[in-house]
Parts: C-alpha cells; sequence; structure tokens
C-alpha cells in the first residue's frame, strides 16, 4: 500500500507541474504540427487533468480506508477519466475554439511582414506575413511618409479596412 501512496502523490505533483507548463506555455508549445488547431483530446491540459484527477481522489483513499488496491485504483481511475473528460469538454467548447473571443487586430499588432509591392505616400503597397502556417498578403500603408520597397521588413501596427498600417522594423528596432 506504501507504493500506491508514492505512485499517488507523484502523479498528482507531476499532474500540477504539466498544468502550470500547460498554463505558461500554452497548448500550442508542444505541438509539432502548428497550422492545424490543437487536439482537445491529446494535448497538456487534458493529461495534467487526468493526473491531478488520479492522484487527488488516489492519495487520500489509500492513506485514510482500508479499501483493496484494485478498488482504490478502480476509483482514482475513474475520477482521473472524469477530471479529463471535464478538460475536453472545456477545451473543445471554450479555449480551442478559435478567433470567436478575440479580434484579429489585437492579435495581429507587432506583427513582422515583408513588402511584397511598394509603399509610397500617395498609394498603399502590399505586404505579406504568415499566419497559422499560411502566407497572408494584404495591402498596406505606411506610418511615416518614408516610402518603403519591396524586401523591407516591416512590423504591422494595426490594420483598418482591409489595410495594414505599417512601420519600418529597423525603425522599430531602434525604439528597442
Amino acid at each position: 500500500m506504501k507504493i500506491l501512496l508514492v505512485v499517488f502523490l507523484v502523479t498528482f505533483i507531476g499532474g500540477l507541474v504539466l498544468a502550470v507548463l500547460a498554463m505558461l506555455h500554452g497548448v500550442e508549445h508542444t505541438r509539432r504540427n502548428r497550422s492545424r488547431a490543437p487536439s482537445p483530446f491529446f494535448n497538456l491540459p487534458a493529461l495534467a487533468a487526468f493526473a491531478i484527477g488520479f492522484g487527488a481522489a488516489g492519495y487520500p483513499l489509500a492513506s485514510r480506508t482500508r479499501l483493496p488496491a484494485w478498488a482504490i485504483l478502480l476509483i482514482a481511475i475513474a475520477t482521473g477519466a472524469l477530471a479529463i473528460s471535464g478538460m475536453i469538454t472545456l477545451l473543445a467548447q471554450w479555449a480551442l475554439r478559435g478567433d470567436s473571443t478575440g479580434s484579429a487586430g489585437d492579435e495581429i499588432q507587432g506583427e513582422l511582414a515583408v513588402v511584397t509591392r511598394d509603399i509610397t505616400p500617395g498609394a498603399p503597397g502590399e505586404i505579406s506575413y504568415q499566419r497559422s502556417g499560411r502566407e497572408l498578403r494584404v495591402r498596406a500603408q505606411a506610418l511615416t511618409a518614408k516610402p518603403l520597397a519591396a524586401g523591407v521588413e516591416v512590423v504591422i501596427d494595426r490594420i483598418e479596412n482591409g489595410i495594414a498600417f505599417v512601420e519600418e522594423w529597423s525603425v522599430v528596432e531602434q525604439r528597442i
């Protein structure tokens, strides 16, 4: 029974560590293919939820009751399964839903892009940038009166009415 206590305690602490890692780095950090949405089933928060539920239910049962080991394991596994199903539901319904809660304009601020068609004070040009593994092109206008040639790296300040307002990266870099 002592080994069971250690297993439950190590699993619980490991689950807490995984949960903290998921909070610090997010679900995206551990994924190889970032062009697709993360799976609500196989990810760090779901694994952490199972480990925490398994350890949190198993340790008190193993230390405070006289239930047989198989019953304690069964209850701990069921509690872990309940915790993981709650996490999967949370991730599928809320966290991994997509861009429905946030504004794309807020997320784009500070993105690095490249001028693909010259930007002059009189006429907007075009920039390209990477988003979710895809290259996107959008019309662009400089924040300053200085013309920007194709190939120059710029930083996106905002997008309004389909036009990105950009500033040259070397200027932004000097301010940093």
